[in-house]
């Protein structure tokens, strides 16, 4: 037999070497390939095209300050420095969010599949601001480029995107700061209902998080403080890769949030943990003490509960096909106790001895139960209200959906039920010792909040005794009783009408009720009927609460005038609340009974007020005064630029002591006074008005009694001035007056003294001059005649300086022409009489005859109106004549007022 050649079979080693060089070939090839790839990779090539892609994932501008950089190894790593996104222009912040530093190792292989695995992942100094722009829109809502053709569509699809997985992370050093919206914003938002607090700050100081595999669950740990405060949060949460749409089933949620010993447990799953929708949540807080976490509470003062206890269950269903959740979760077997808690600190003399409120679920009433004590007396509150869930969906403006009706239902898919009555009742007592408040009703549209009929009832032995729980001082009205019906107007929601029927108030300082009803829209619309049987004003004030020395140190100085303000004004400059009339219409009737202050009674008030379109009229104002009626009318114009006021009044006759009192005056008087009113200005404060002041101020007496302490007040220091008794003028005791006359006749904001006589027991003085209202001066001659002894001749008396600094003095010779010729322009302008053209060519106008006497001074202050007369002899012409032996005054202004008279 031939043997086979050599060359025909290779030998078994040669087969085994080209079998290794095969496998070389395979896996060091590759290999090599690939680690020259990565020595000569230059990430910096790429950070165009990284930016480009978070730019038109967010819509935002994005920008990478430093070098990308890789360091080698069989897992890379790759940092970067200085990354920011911007937020959108108009916002406060240029930036929405910074990071100093980011560091990544990502596993190669996995990239050629799209699954970024992420083995650790460091961030350095990351800083968030959430914010809202000037529209209202928050920065975290991003807006993507939307792809502009179905093949780039589909390529952007979730199923085709990168998935994300990542096995361990962690924070050093970063802020997320919150900024509240300026004003609040509407439904959807999350911009605060209050007005906007200070920003608050989110610092972690650490926080890790890792995961024994890229699809296993990551554990948290995290340090951090909320505004200064240190809270942990520690947990479970499922794999990162399921927030970028990879795997499926439910995502577990297992976090304890702690902070001052206080704990908050979540517990559970949500079935789309990408979009949080299909959550299953047990939650659990255990706070021993609610106050110790007022610095959570952003700047809210929180009852210094104990031994609180919360539960519930909070579930969302997967939303239906081609539709969305409910907009409000499911919440059921809610619970929520407190132990003895002392709340001395919170509301002083408050404490409760329990708390207990429990809810089956949304579409169940609410059950109260508190009991406690007030000022060592009894507190409790017991009652039911709901159902909540359509009440808390209508207040966010986002009404809950209602399951579709199943035609077929099965074991495992129950048929959705309704309620029969989605009527949200209440029922509700509360007792703080003697004092019971009440309210019954319910609403019967709770989603629109329309159709509500709530009767609220209290009984209150005085109101004082509730100021400690009030948190403020309130007035010590006694023994009140309330009642009402709380409405919707017309069946619109509360969010378009609200109304108060059927009110009636008792207490022993007077009854009132009536009717009120306020329209919103884009102008509101006020209207009210207000009746009031008996007010007791004088019983309403002394009961009112007396503010403390700190407080009234606070109210001067936050009163005084803007810094524009002169010194030393007496007219106030303060702005008035002319854009309120501007920003509502209305129509209220007010009728008074009887209206009892200091003493007297003043019968029949009504008034009627009109607002419309920025003008207010109230006409007729109308009264019963002690002696005779008052009639009068106001229009104020806040259309005008400035705003225009016209005034009338008559009131022939009113007692004269509580109008001193107003004034700050002593009021032991009794006398009945007359005025007549008929003014009109314009300016956006009484300083503005007075400056602009037209027409004419009448009043007069005749008949009554004063104090001397009055004249003491009124000329004491004018009849020191000039040597006169005002010691004896001015002393306490009672002083007749037979006739009291003033006018003043305004003209662009400078008054005239057309009228001022006084004759009394004591004094006989008459006056002439001028008040510059604008510029707060007075410019006056005041002729006192002291009735004491034999009496004496006038002195003129000049009365200058300003409203706040008067100075008296001995009138110069030359004021007295000034004053005769001022007093002719404002006493008439009669040319028609001999003495009336003499006195034109003189450049003055005479007076009618005896001006400075009674009969013709009430004329004047009377301005056409009848009233009585001095009694006696002699007053009712002209003013006393100067006692046997006097000197008359010498000089031209003799002459002049000898050819008046």
């Amino acid at each position: 037999m031939q043997r086979p050649s050599r060359a025909s079979t290779p030998p078994r080693r040669s087969t085994g070497r080209i079998v290794l060089i095969a496998i070389g070939l395979v896996i060091v090839v590759p290999v090599a390939a690939l680690l020259i790839f990565v020595a000569t990779f230059n990430p910096n090539r790429y950070k165009p095209e990284i930016i480009a892609a978070v730019e038109r994932a967010t819509g935002r501008q994005a920008s990478i300050t430093g070098n990308l950089r890789m360091r080698l190894s069989m897992v890379p790593t790759i940092s970067a420095t200085g990354i920011t996104l911007a937020n959108p222009p108009g916002f406060a912040d240029a930036n929405m969010a910074t990071l100093r530093r980011v560091q990544a190792q990502v596993a190669l292989l996995p990239l050629l599949s799209h699954q970024i695995d992420i083995v650790k992942l460091d961030l350095i100094d990351p800083a968030i601001t959430l914010e809202y722009g000037p529209t209202g829109t928050p920065n975290w809502l991003f807006a993507p480029d939307q792809p502009t053709s179905t093949a780039s569509s589909e390529a952007a699809a979730p199923s085709h995107a990168n998935r994300i997985a990542l096995q361990s992370v962690s924070i050093e050093g970063g802020t997320i700061t919150y900024k509240p919206a300026a004003a609040p914003m509407g439904p959807g938002t999350l911009a605060p209902l209050a007005a906007p607090s200070a920003p608050r700050v989110l610092t972690i100081t650490h926080f890790t998080g890792s995961a024994a595999a890229l699809g296993a669950p990551l554990h948290l740990d995290m340090q951090a403080q909320y505004d200064g405060a240190p809270f942990t949060l520690t947990g479970i949460t499922g794999p990162v890769s399921r927030l970028t749409g990879g795997g499926t089933g439910a995502w577990p949620i297992d976090l304890t949030l702690g902070a001052q010993n206080a704990t908050l447990a979540l517990k559970g799953s949500i079935a789309h943990p990408r979009h949080a929708e299909g959550y299953v949540l047990a939650v659990h807080a255990v706070i021993p003490d609610l106050a110790t976490l007022d610095t959570y509470a952003g700047g809210y003062q929180l009852p210094p509960l104990k031994s609180v206890d919360f539960k519930a269950q909070i579930a969302q269903a997967d939303a239906p096909a081609g539709g969305h959740p409910a907009e409000l979760p499911n919440v059921t077997n809610a619970s929520l106790t407190a132990g003895a808690s002392d709340l001395a600190s919170w509301r002083k003399g408050l404490a409760i001895t329990s708390l207990n409120a429990t809810m089956a679920s949304f579409d169940q009433p609410l059950n109260l139960a508190l009991a406690g004590s007030y000022q060592n007396k009894p507190v409790g509150l017991e009652g039911t209200a709901g159902p909540l869930g359509p009440i808390l969906a209508a207040a966010l403006g986002k009404p809950p959906e209602k399951p579709a009706a199943t035609t077929t239902p099965s074991p495992t898919t129950p048929a959705p039920t309704t309620p029969a009555d989605d009527r949200f009742a209440v029922n509700l007592a509360a007792k703080v010792g003697n004092a019971t408040f009440g309210v019954a009703g319910g609403i019967a549209t709770p989603a629109k909040l329309a159709g509500v009929a709530l009767k609220l009832t209290a009984r209150i032995p005085n109101l004082a005794h509730l100021s400690n729980l009030a948190g403020e001082a309130l007035p010590a009205w006694t023994n009140i009783g309330l009642s009402g019906l709380l409405t919707d107007p017309g069946g619109q929601g509360l969010n378009r009408a609200i109304g108060l029927d059927s009110l009636a108030v008792t207490a022993d300082q007077g009854q009132f009720g009536g009717a009120f009803s306020l329209i919103r829209g884009k102008i509101p619309d006020l209207q009210a009927v207000i009746n009031a049987p008996r007010i007791d004003l004088t019983a309403l004030l002394q009961a009112m609460p007396k503010p403390h020395s700190v407080t009234t140190t606070t109210t001067t100085t936050t009163t005084i005038p803007p810094a524009a303000s002169r010194a030393n004004d007496v007219i106030p400059a303060t702005p008035l609340p002319f854009n309120l009339l501007r920003q509502g219409d209305g129509n209220v009737e007010l009728t008074i009974g009887q209206l009892m202050y200091d003493g007297a009674t003043y019968d029949a008030i009504t008034a009627h007020g009109l607002l419309h379109q920025g003008v207010l009229t109230i006409r007729p104002i109308t009264a019963e005064l002690p002696g005779g009626a008052v009639t009068g009318t106001l229009n104020v114009d806040a259309t005008a630029n400035p705003p225009k006021i016209h005034l009338t009044s008559s009131a022939p006759a009113f007692r004269l002591a509580p109008l001193l009192t107003v004034m700050g005056l002593p009021n032991a008087a009794g006398a009945t006074m007359a005025l007549y009113a008929d003014l009109g200005g314009e300016g956006n404060s009484l300083r503005g008005i007075a400056a602009t002041l037209d027409g004419s101020l009448g009043v007069s007496t005749v008949n009554g009694e004063i104090d001397g302490a009055l004249l003491a007040r009124l000329f004491g220091s004018s009849l020191s001035a000039v040597g006169l008794p005002a010691s004896l003028v001015g002393a306490q005791g009672p002083v007749m007056v037979r006739c009291f006359a003033g006018r003043l006749d305004a003209t662009n904001g400078l008054a005239s003294v057309r009228a001022l006589t006084l004759d009394s027991s004591r004094m006989y003085l008459t006056g002439t001059g001028t008040l510059d209202l604008g510029a707060e001066r007075l410019n006056l001659i005041l002729r006192p005649q002291v009735r004491v002894d034999n009496g004496q001749a006038p002195i003129p008396v000049a009365l200058r300086g300003t409203f706040a600094n008067p100075h008296a003095g001995i009138a110069p010779a030359g004021d007295y022409d000034a004053t005769v010729a001022s007093l002719a322009r404002q006493l008439g302008r009669n040319h028609q009489t001999v003495l009336g053209r003499l006195a034109q060519n003189l450049g003055i106008t005479p007076p009618p005859a005896s001006p400075q006497s009674c009969t013709g001074a009430l004329a004047l202050a009377r301005m056409g109106h009848p009233g009585p007369m001095p009694s006696g002899p002699g007053y009712d012409t002209a003013a006393p004549a100067p006692s046997t032996g006097a000197a008359p005054a010498s000089g031209p202004q003799n002459l002049l007022q000898s050819l008046f008279r």
